[in-house]
């Protein structure tokens, strides 16, 4: 049945009938002495009313109030087979409950809708229509199955039937819903079985996309199993025989890490699937998924070393961890990026800066930090402070700043000589001079290497302790004479008591406010006072208050256990010798090492104060011994990893622009750390510092980003220039290698934003692919490798919120939740009270076409009264 109803189009002409009654009045007046006249009137008025009628565009409209029933039922490959023969016998039985009355419409849908059938009696459906197989089973969108069924043309009133699990991968449901609601439209929902949270599948998979050669590929696989049970992982790598692993699967969530060796250079497909015990698994699709990697070649290494110094050791060290390497001396640097940047990592072995121009350190700085290519810089006797590399653009690169005391950045130096004046000291007649006149001598040296503006003092003791000098500041050649001629005065006699001596020095010492203070003890003899504890009490005040302590020992007489336990406490150097000519020498050595701190000297074993994926595997308590390092200082940013026991950087690292900077304090082992050579992991220690620094194999210049759309992939190519600018892709051509190993050639891409591309893929296989983009002329021809993998479709793992979804739908649209074991009731239903979609009518052409007829009439009319006036008028 249809109910009539009349509508404007136009409504806002009908203001125009407010001018009827003026047409009326006039006309009224003018006539009214005759009536022929106002009878034309009221033609006119009545065919001006018609006109106005006619102008608002009247419609006639008709509403059917019979309903139409539109099942949208999901056919997505999340639905198995079983479940799918449901569905089909519950929609055939509920159009075969419908009434005669009842009409029906089919929606299958999948990534997306097919109408199936349209609005028909229900009856008339054939049972065969589902399970075709004509839909995108790889993907759900349920908005725009439910926007199709929206958009029907029906002539009545309409209610949807859904019929999914509702795991949603495409589109909003919920915002189609929203209009269906607003249409008063409802939606019954009836929720099918889908894949459930406890099925056994492959949850995810981590692995790198770029490796270096020689580098393994750790596989981290996640399986989800609802069941504890013995299962089997199988990899297969290029298409070869696959490598079975025995697995146990956790109930839950488990993980399993797996690692693939000696992958040669290029790209890789990597498939990995996982079987469980029968029963458990009702989807194996989802049992499947794949990876891919890429493997650059074997980095290539520039090791700098000066002329004089020998580096085939190190050399040999990292080529027999597979890295090919290229010496160089200095001079040899390229200073062109074109020629440098044919290495991957830069290391410069105890090279002085002066042996580098200008071209190029700017060339490294520039290769580092915005090439993203390794530097490694390797201590020595010519390298940081000795090297001369403060204040240079050199130490700017350095996750250290190099402690120098030479020059303009001279640091301001304490020196207390604590010297024993016992009577041993004095002559020996087998010695050709006295051990008092070499110590005299040594005070000497040791006061005219200090520098103007440093402090002296010296204590002589035997069982007292004499001033010689009290702490002094060397202002100028009267201060140097004055102290020497106080140095004259020291004679040997009486005995040995070594700690007060300490005592009283260290007071004095630490009064002053100089940058750097060190004690020098000389002694020949066993002290008679002080205990170990009280020793180690006295010493560990020298450290709190960063003092250093050296000793030389004279003669075998001496205690070169208490002395050597002092310097080694003290963070100095201890010093034995049985010629007392040698004791000027070693006193203004250790002047000198005040004086300078560019090297520190005295036998450590490095302490480990940060974690490091460079110190991955090795034992900090098995690292050898370091006897000498170049003193330095951390930066605030850069990270420390080993140090000396003076807390001075050994071993630091930081990021520098794109590239990675490693400092090593100590050498390669040919001086400074002798022991490490004998080490046996000491190829793998510098491998790892040398891999650390390696450029990032995952990134560079062009990065590809997958993305799904609906049943297609999206490719999403990002180029950059080294120094952050958009490249230019728009001529460029990529080529895309298949699973099977077909190859798409030639591909444009199309541009989406600065510096990004875009490339479809309709309805791709799942699998690994080979992306390569050739650029052309843009970079000089280079071609960029890239491997991306398309995982399973969506629909293979479960939904989490896929009942939530389907119950929101139906409370929101005024739907019902149905069941699938009574179909009849679909059409079982109320009345909707919505009055569906009218059909209407344009009539206009009624009220204008008497409009006419009435205005011929008056016409007419007015033509018969002329006639008449003009009869009269003869007569």
């Amino acid at each position: 049945m249809s109910d009539l109803s009349l509508s404007f189009a136009r409504p806002g002409a009908l203001w125009l009938l407010l001018l009827l009654p003026v047409i009326l009045i006039v006309g009224w007046r003018t006539g009214r002495r005759r009536s022929g006249v106002r009878r034309a009137a009221w033609l006119r008025a009545l065919a001006v009313a018609l006109l106005c009628v006619a102008l608002a565009e009247p419609l006639i409209g008709s509403a059917d109030s019979a309903t139409s029933t539109i099942f949208v039922v999901d056919q997505s490959s999340s639905i198995d087979d079983s479940t799918s023969g449901r569905i089909t016998s519950w929609v055939n039985e509920a159009l075969a409950a419908g009434g005669s009355s009842d009409r029906a419409a089919v929606i299958a849908f999948g990534g997306a809708p097919e109408l199936l059938s349209a609005s028909l009696p229900a009856g008339q459906i054939s049972p065969d229509l589902l399970g075709g197989g004509i839909v995108q089973a790889n993907a759900t969108n349920i908005e725009s199955a439910l926007a199709m069924a929206r958009s029907l043309p029906l002539t009545g009133s309409r209610r949807i039937v859904l019929v999914s699990d509702g795991a949603e991968n495409s589109g909003s449901a919920i915002a189609q819903g929203s209009q269906l609601a607003a249409d008063e439209t409802p939606v019954d929902v009836l929720p099918v079985v889908g894949i459930g949270a406890d099925d056994f599948r492959i949850e995810g998979v981590t692995s790198p996309s770029s490796i270096w050669a020689g580098e393994q590929v750790s596989v981290l696989l996640s399986v989800v199993s609802s069941v504890e049970t013995d299962g089997t992982v199988e990899i297969v790598v290029d298409g070869g025989e696959p490598v079975a692993h025995d697995v146990r699967f956790s109930e839950g969530l488990s993980s399993h890490l797996f690692t693939l060796d000696d992958l040669p250079a290029g790209f890789h497909a990597i498939d990995i699937r996982a079987t469980a015990a029968e029963g458990i698994d009702a989807f194996p699709q989802n049992n499947a998924t794949s990876r891919s990697v890429v493997v650059r070649d074997t980095p290539s290494l520039l090791l700098v070393s000066a002329g004089r110094s020998d580096s085939s050791f190190l050399r040999e060290a990292l080529e027999s961890r597979g890295a090919v390497v290229t010496s160089a001396t200095p001079e040899n640097i390229p200073e062109r990026l074109s020629d440098l940047t044919a290495f991957d990592v830069v290391l410069l072995n105890n090279v002085p800066a002066a042996e580098l121009t200008v071209g190029q350190v700017a060339a490294l700085e520039t290769l580092t930090r915005e090439f993203g290519r390794g530097l490694v810089v390797i201590g020595g006797s010519a390298a940081y402070g000795p090297g001369g590399y403060s204040a240079t653009p050199l130490e700017e690169m350095l996750p250290v700043s190099v402690k120098v005391t030479e020059g303009k950045e001279r640091q301001r130096v304490a020196l207390m000589l604590i010297i024993d004046k016992s009577g041993s000291m004095g002559y020996d007649p087998l010695q050709p001079t006295s051990k008092i006149a070499m110590a005299r001598e040594a005070a000497r040296l040791a006061a005219g290497a200090l520098s103007a503006g440093d402090e002296i003092g010296i204590l002589v003791f035997n069982g007292n302790q004499q001033w010689i000098v009290r702490l002094t500041r060397i202002e100028g050649q009267d201060d140097r004479d004055r102290i020497n001629a106080a140095i004259d005065t020291i004679n040997a006699d009486g005995s040995t008591e070594i700690f007060p001596a300490l005592e009283v020095g260290f007071d004095e010492i630490v009064q002053s406010d100089a940058d750097v203070r060190h004690v020098i003890l000389l002694s020949d003899g066993k002290s008679g006072t002080g205990t170990r504890s009280s020793y180690e009490q006295l010493v560990a005040e020298f450290g709190q208050s960063n003092t250093t302590l050296s000793t030389i020992a004279i003669g075998e007489d001496a205690d070169t256990d208490l002395l050597q336990f002092l310097a080694e406490q003290g963070n100095g150097n201890y010093h034995t010798t049985s010629r007392p000519e040698e004791i000027p020498t070693i006193t203004l050595q250790e002047a000198v090492s005040a004086g300078s701190q560019s090297i520190i000297s005295g036998a450590f074993q490095p302490i480990q104060v940060g974690p490091s994926p460079i110190l991955t595997g090795f034992d900090p308590e098995s690292l050898p011994i370091i006897e000498r390092y170049d003193y330095s200082e951390i930066k605030e940013s850069a990270q420390e990893i080993l140090t000396s026991q003076r807390n001075d950087p050994i071993l630091a690292k930081w990021q520098y622009g794109l590239g990675r900077v490693v400092a090593w304090t100590a050498d390669d082992g040919i001086d400074f750390a002798e022991e490490w050579r004998s080490w046996s992991r000491y190829e793998e220690f510098w491998a790892s510092v040398v891999r650390w620094t390696l450029p990032d194999p995952e990134s560079g210049p062009v990065s590809v980003e997958v993305e799904r759309d609906g049943t297609d992939i999206v490719l999403t190519v990002r180029a950059q220039s080294v120094v952050g600018d958009y490249v230019d892709l728009s001529g460029a051509m990529v080529d895309i290698t298949a699973p099977d190993g077909t190859m798409t050639g030639d591909l444009p891409l199309h541009q989406s934003a600065p510096g990004e591309y875009q490339l479809r893929i309709a309805d791709p296989a799942p699998g690994a692919y080979q992306f390569a983009l050739d650029t052309g002329d843009l970079q000089a021809g280079q071609q960029s490798l890239i491997g991306f993998a398309i995982p399973e479709s969506p629909e293979l793992q479960p939904s989490a919120a896929s009942a939530e979804l389907l119950a929101s739908i139906a409370a929101r649209t005024g739907g019902r939740m149905l069941s699938i074991d009574d179909p009849a009731e679909v059409f079982d239903l109320p009345s909707n009270p919505a009055e569906g979609i009218s059909s209407y009518r344009a009539i206009w052409w009624l009220p204008l076409s008497l409009a006419l007829i009435l205005f011929l009439t008056e016409l007419a009319q007015r033509y018969e009264l002329r006639s008449q006036l003009a009869h009269l008028r003869r007569a």
